[in-house]
């Protein structure tokens, strides 16, 4: 199955707020362990977010690690408006720093980085190589890099098949989002070929039926 663009951003409040409101708990729970896992250590400093969305999972990182700081970035308004919410409520704001850009973008803070992570962003971007050239600016010579992302199945009535058992009682407007991402994302072959033409030496690993992850130190 060719792979179908879909918007970048999620610009309504109406598509925001039914993002966040669905239940993402087992599989954002689970990414944090899958990271555990992966990292191997205490996780301290500076944790960039790219694409951190209506912070879910951004909230789920703060919580385990207590230690680390956060920078959210996104495009996207009404999601950073869900963030600061969040964080709000969950006692974390002082540990959060949110920024409204667009990658490539000179808004996105430079500093020492110990993680640098996105979490289903990459299948949104019409040109993957402004997250992989992004990281590669501003990832530090220790810096962790986690990306996970979901993977492109293998045809469309394999996409339907996954959204009605994924997300057969959630609303409309987030069964065509889901819909849509899977037919946007990329395979683990494209990824690969992608951090070729970055010049990026990581890790792919694809997880479950629809997920792929990225990792390793520069």
């Amino acid at each position: 199955m060719k792979r179908t663009p879909e918007p970048e951003l999620m610009e309504t409040m109406e598509q925001a707020e039914a993002y966040d409101q669905a239940d993402f708990s087992e599989a954002h729970g689970k990414r944090v362990d899958l990271f555990r896992e992966r990292y191997g250590r205490e996780l301290a400093g500076a944790v960039l977010d790219i694409g951190c969305g209506s912070g879910d999972i951004l909230e789920r990182f703060a919580k385990k690690f207590p230690k680390a700081s956060f920078i959210g970035v996104d495009g996207s308004e009404p999601m950073l408006e869900l963030s600061r919410r969040r964080m709000a409520k969950a006692g974390l704001s002082k540990r959060m720093n949110f920024v409204r850009a667009f990658i490539p973008s000179d808004d996105v803070p430079k500093q020492d980085y110990s993680v640098i992570m996105s979490h289903s962003l990459l299948h949104h971007l019409h040109e993957p190589s402004v997250l992989w050239n992004t990281v590669k600016q501003l990832a530090g010579k220790n810096t962790f890099i986690f990306v996970a992302d979901l993977r492109r199945p293998i045809s469309e009535k394999d996409v339907a098949r996954i959204v009605e058992e994924r997300s057969g009682e959630e609303p409309e407007v987030l069964k065509q989002d889901f819909y849509n991402s899977l037919c946007a994302a990329f395979t683990a072959e494209e990824i690969e070929a992608q951090l070729k033409q970055a010049g990026l030496k990581l890790k792919i690993e694809e997880v479950g039926d629809i997920h792929v992850l990225v990792y390793g130190a520069l």
